[in-house]
Protein backbone atom coordinates (compact mmCIF):
# COMPACT_ATOMS: atom_id res chain seq x y z
CA UNK A 1 0.00 0.00 0.00
CA UNK A 2 1.12 3.70 -0.69
CA UNK A 3 0.65 6.36 0.76
CA UNK A 4 0.85 10.03 -0.52
CA UNK A 5 0.07 13.38 1.02
CA UNK A 6 -2.29 15.84 -1.16
CA UNK A 7 -4.19 18.67 -0.97
CA UNK A 8 -7.56 20.02 -2.98
CA UNK A 9 -9.08 23.23 -2.73
CA UNK A 10 -12.99 24.21 -2.42
CA UNK A 11 -13.64 27.98 -2.23
CA UNK A 12 -11.63 29.67 0.54
CA UNK A 13 -10.97 26.32 2.00
CA UNK A 14 -8.27 23.85 1.51
CA UNK A 15 -8.63 20.09 2.49
CA UNK A 16 -5.59 18.32 3.08
CA UNK A 17 -5.49 14.56 3.13
CA UNK A 18 -3.98 11.10 2.58
CA UNK A 19 -4.22 9.10 -0.45
CA UNK A 20 -3.93 5.68 0.17
CA UNK A 21 -3.60 3.16 -2.93
CA UNK A 22 -4.09 -0.49 -2.97
CA UNK A 23 -4.70 -3.40 -5.46
CA UNK A 24 -7.55 -4.75 -3.35
CA UNK A 25 -10.43 -1.57 -3.78
CA UNK A 26 -11.99 -1.24 -6.41
CA UNK A 27 -13.72 2.13 -5.94
CA UNK A 28 -12.65 5.35 -3.74
CA UNK A 29 -13.51 5.77 -0.28
CA UNK A 30 -12.98 8.69 1.94
CA UNK A 31 -13.42 8.74 5.60
CA UNK A 32 -12.98 11.64 8.28
CA UNK A 33 -11.82 11.18 11.73
CA UNK A 34 -9.77 12.64 14.71
CA UNK A 35 -6.60 12.14 13.04
CA UNK A 36 -7.39 13.88 9.33
CA UNK A 37 -8.84 13.02 5.70
CA UNK A 38 -7.97 9.64 4.75
CA UNK A 39 -8.80 8.44 0.40
CA UNK A 40 -8.52 4.74 -0.11
CA UNK A 41 -7.91 4.30 -3.74
CA UNK A 42 -7.52 1.33 -6.40
CA UNK A 43 -4.21 1.72 -8.17
CA UNK A 44 -5.17 2.02 -10.88
CA UNK A 45 -7.22 5.39 -10.58
CA UNK A 46 -5.92 8.48 -11.99
CA UNK A 47 -4.73 11.03 -9.35
CA UNK A 48 -6.83 14.01 -11.17
CA UNK A 49 -9.73 11.36 -11.04
CA UNK A 50 -8.86 10.71 -6.92
CA UNK A 51 -8.82 14.86 -6.48
CA UNK A 52 -12.15 15.82 -8.15
CA UNK A 53 -14.12 12.84 -5.64
CA UNK A 54 -12.15 14.71 -3.26
CA UNK A 55 -13.85 18.35 -4.46
CA UNK A 56 -16.88 17.01 -5.49
CA UNK A 57 -17.36 15.57 -1.45
CA UNK A 58 -15.56 18.63 -0.20
CA UNK A 59 -19.25 19.56 1.74
CA UNK A 60 -19.54 16.93 3.16
CA UNK A 61 -15.68 16.49 4.38
CA UNK A 62 -15.63 19.92 5.62
CA UNK A 63 -19.26 19.33 7.76
CA UNK A 64 -17.72 16.00 9.01
CA UNK A 65 -14.15 18.35 10.14
CA UNK A 66 -16.20 20.90 11.56
CA UNK A 67 -18.19 18.52 13.49
CA UNK A 68 -14.93 16.99 14.91
CA UNK A 69 -13.47 20.29 15.71
CA UNK A 70 -16.51 21.20 17.96
CA UNK A 71 -15.69 18.47 19.93
CA UNK A 72 -12.28 18.81 20.62
CA UNK A 73 -9.94 16.40 21.62
CA UNK A 74 -10.28 12.38 21.00
CA UNK A 75 -12.87 11.16 23.05
CA UNK A 76 -10.95 9.44 26.35
CA UNK A 77 -10.37 5.48 25.67
CA UNK A 78 -12.87 3.87 28.33
CA UNK A 79 -12.06 1.93 31.09
CA UNK A 80 -15.01 -0.21 31.28
CA UNK A 81 -15.12 0.20 34.82
CA UNK A 82 -17.98 1.14 37.48
CA UNK A 83 -19.30 4.54 36.96
CA UNK A 84 -18.55 4.88 33.11
CA UNK A 85 -21.86 6.02 30.85
CA UNK A 86 -23.04 4.30 28.06
CA UNK A 87 -25.80 5.43 25.75
CA UNK A 88 -28.53 3.19 24.10
CA UNK A 89 -31.17 4.58 21.69
CA UNK A 90 -30.44 8.21 23.32
CA UNK A 91 -30.79 6.62 26.99
CA UNK A 92 -27.85 7.10 29.33
CA UNK A 93 -26.87 4.07 31.82
CA UNK A 94 -24.13 3.45 34.51
CA UNK A 95 -21.81 0.92 34.23
CA UNK A 96 -22.03 -1.20 37.60
CA UNK A 97 -19.17 -4.47 37.44
CA UNK A 98 -19.93 -7.02 39.93
CA UNK A 99 -17.52 -9.91 40.51
CA UNK A 100 -19.10 -13.03 41.66
CA UNK A 101 -17.71 -16.12 42.69
CA UNK A 102 -20.22 -18.25 40.76
CA UNK A 103 -20.42 -16.83 37.50
CA UNK A 104 -18.50 -18.33 35.01
CA UNK A 105 -18.91 -16.31 31.99
CA UNK A 106 -19.39 -12.05 31.54
CA UNK A 107 -22.75 -10.98 30.32
CA UNK A 108 -24.88 -7.91 30.97
CA UNK A 109 -28.42 -6.61 31.54
CA UNK A 110 -29.77 -3.57 31.86
CA UNK A 111 -31.72 -2.83 34.93
CA UNK A 112 -33.27 0.66 35.53
CA UNK A 113 -30.44 3.63 34.67
CA UNK A 114 -27.74 0.97 35.16
CA UNK A 115 -25.52 -1.89 33.17
CA UNK A 116 -24.70 -4.22 35.19
CA UNK A 117 -22.01 -6.23 34.39
CA UNK A 118 -21.46 -9.62 36.29
CA UNK A 119 -18.34 -10.87 35.49
CA UNK A 120 -16.18 -14.10 37.38
CA UNK A 121 -14.53 -12.96 40.41
CA UNK A 122 -11.68 -14.99 39.39
CA UNK A 123 -10.25 -12.47 36.32
CA UNK A 124 -8.05 -10.03 36.60
CA UNK A 125 -8.49 -6.32 36.46
CA UNK A 126 -7.20 -6.37 32.73
CA UNK A 127 -9.15 -9.48 32.21
CA UNK A 128 -11.85 -8.19 33.52
CA UNK A 129 -12.37 -4.64 31.58
CA UNK A 130 -12.09 -6.94 28.01
CA UNK A 131 -14.48 -9.38 29.03
CA UNK A 132 -16.97 -6.84 29.90
CA UNK A 133 -16.23 -4.73 26.83
CA UNK A 134 -16.53 -7.67 24.78
CA UNK A 135 -20.44 -8.76 26.56
CA UNK A 136 -21.40 -4.65 26.00
CA UNK A 137 -20.72 -4.72 22.61
CA UNK A 138 -22.91 -7.81 22.26
CA UNK A 139 -25.45 -6.54 24.35
CA UNK A 140 -25.55 -3.95 22.22
CA UNK A 141 -25.81 -5.94 19.13
CA UNK A 142 -28.43 -8.18 20.41
CA UNK A 143 -30.58 -5.43 21.00
CA UNK A 144 -29.85 -3.20 18.11
CA UNK A 145 -30.92 -6.49 16.15
CA UNK A 146 -34.46 -6.66 18.16
CA UNK A 147 -34.88 -2.63 17.73
CA UNK A 148 -33.91 -2.11 13.92
CA UNK A 149 -36.14 -5.66 12.95
CA UNK A 150 -39.14 -3.82 14.63
CA UNK A 151 -38.05 -0.43 13.20
CA UNK A 152 -37.46 -2.32 9.62
CA UNK A 153 -41.12 -3.77 9.28
CA UNK A 154 -42.41 -0.08 9.80
CA UNK A 155 -40.70 1.74 7.49
CA UNK A 156 -41.53 -1.18 4.60
CA UNK A 157 -44.87 -0.58 4.95
CA UNK A 158 -44.24 3.08 4.62
CA UNK A 159 -41.88 2.23 1.34
CA UNK A 160 -43.34 -0.06 -0.04
CA UNK A 161 -40.90 -2.77 -0.23
CA UNK A 162 -40.67 -6.03 0.78
CA UNK A 163 -38.81 -6.26 4.45
CA UNK A 164 -34.99 -6.71 4.07
CA UNK A 165 -32.48 -8.73 5.90
CA UNK A 166 -31.02 -7.01 8.51
CA UNK A 167 -27.51 -7.77 9.76
CA UNK A 168 -25.78 -5.84 13.01
CA UNK A 169 -22.40 -5.78 12.09
CA UNK A 170 -19.14 -3.37 13.72
CA UNK A 171 -18.16 -1.26 10.57
CA UNK A 172 -14.97 1.49 11.38
CA UNK A 173 -16.27 3.73 8.91
CA UNK A 174 -19.99 3.53 8.39
CA UNK A 175 -23.12 3.45 10.14
CA UNK A 176 -25.09 1.68 7.19
CA UNK A 177 -25.30 0.27 4.10
CA UNK A 178 -27.59 -1.80 1.81
CA UNK A 179 -25.59 -4.21 -0.91
CA UNK A 180 -27.12 -4.75 -4.50
CA UNK A 181 -28.90 -7.99 -2.82
CA UNK A 182 -30.81 -5.67 -0.65
CA UNK A 183 -29.03 -6.78 2.63
CA UNK A 184 -28.97 -3.66 5.15
CA UNK A 185 -26.02 -3.45 7.24
CA UNK A 186 -26.16 -1.39 10.41
CA UNK A 187 -23.61 -0.30 12.57
CA UNK A 188 -24.21 -1.58 16.25
CA UNK A 189 -22.43 1.84 17.40
CA UNK A 190 -25.18 3.68 16.15
CA UNK A 191 -27.63 2.13 18.35
CA UNK A 192 -25.95 4.59 21.18
CA UNK A 193 -28.16 7.26 19.38
CA UNK A 194 -31.76 8.52 20.05
CA UNK A 195 -34.50 6.35 17.84
CA UNK A 196 -34.78 9.70 15.28
CA UNK A 197 -31.15 9.09 14.30
CA UNK A 198 -31.38 5.31 13.91
CA UNK A 199 -34.39 5.96 11.89
CA UNK A 200 -32.52 7.84 9.11
CA UNK A 201 -30.23 5.59 8.40
CA UNK A 202 -32.11 2.73 8.50
CA UNK A 203 -34.55 5.12 6.24
CA UNK A 204 -31.22 5.79 4.23
CA UNK A 205 -30.47 2.37 3.72
CA UNK A 206 -34.02 1.40 2.76
CA UNK A 207 -34.00 3.98 0.26
CA UNK A 208 -31.39 2.08 -1.56
CA UNK A 209 -34.09 -0.73 -2.03
CA UNK A 210 -35.98 1.41 -4.56
CA UNK A 211 -33.04 3.65 -6.06
CA UNK A 212 -29.15 1.96 -6.00
CA UNK A 213 -27.89 5.55 -6.44
CA UNK A 214 -28.05 9.01 -4.63
CA UNK A 215 -30.03 10.44 -7.60
CA UNK A 216 -32.87 13.07 -7.34
CA UNK A 217 -35.19 10.04 -7.20
CA UNK A 218 -33.32 9.00 -3.84
CA UNK A 219 -33.32 11.77 -2.60
CA UNK A 220 -36.81 12.90 -3.46
CA UNK A 221 -37.92 9.57 -1.56
CA UNK A 222 -35.90 9.73 1.10
CA UNK A 223 -37.68 13.37 1.36
CA UNK A 224 -41.40 12.09 1.61
CA UNK A 225 -40.21 9.34 3.51
CA UNK A 226 -38.39 11.71 6.30
CA UNK A 227 -38.89 15.35 5.59
CA UNK A 228 -36.56 16.49 8.05
CA UNK A 229 -33.56 14.19 7.06
CA UNK A 230 -31.42 17.27 6.92
CA UNK A 231 -31.60 17.93 10.35
CA UNK A 232 -30.75 14.55 11.74
CA UNK A 233 -28.28 14.53 9.48
CA UNK A 234 -26.30 17.30 11.15
CA UNK A 235 -27.38 15.86 14.46
CA UNK A 236 -25.77 12.76 14.05
CA UNK A 237 -22.59 14.58 12.22
CA UNK A 238 -22.25 16.08 15.53
CA UNK A 239 -22.96 13.52 17.80
CA UNK A 240 -21.21 10.70 15.52
CA UNK A 241 -17.31 11.08 16.71
CA UNK A 242 -18.51 10.40 20.30
CA UNK A 243 -19.85 7.15 19.77
CA UNK A 244 -16.73 5.25 18.89
CA UNK A 245 -14.43 3.85 21.12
Amino acid sequence: MTVVSHQVTFGDEQIDFVLDRTARRKTIAISVGHDGVRVLAPRSVPEATVHRTVHRRAPWILRKQASFAELGKRPLPREFVSGEAFQYLGRAYRLKVMKRQRVSNTRIKASGAHLLALTPSSLSDAATSDAVRQSIIEWYKQHAEVHARTRTRFLSERLGVATPTIRIVGQSKRWGSCDAKGIVRLNWRLFMAPTALVDYVLAHEMCHLIERRHSRRFWRQLEILMPDFDERIRRLDRLGPTLFW
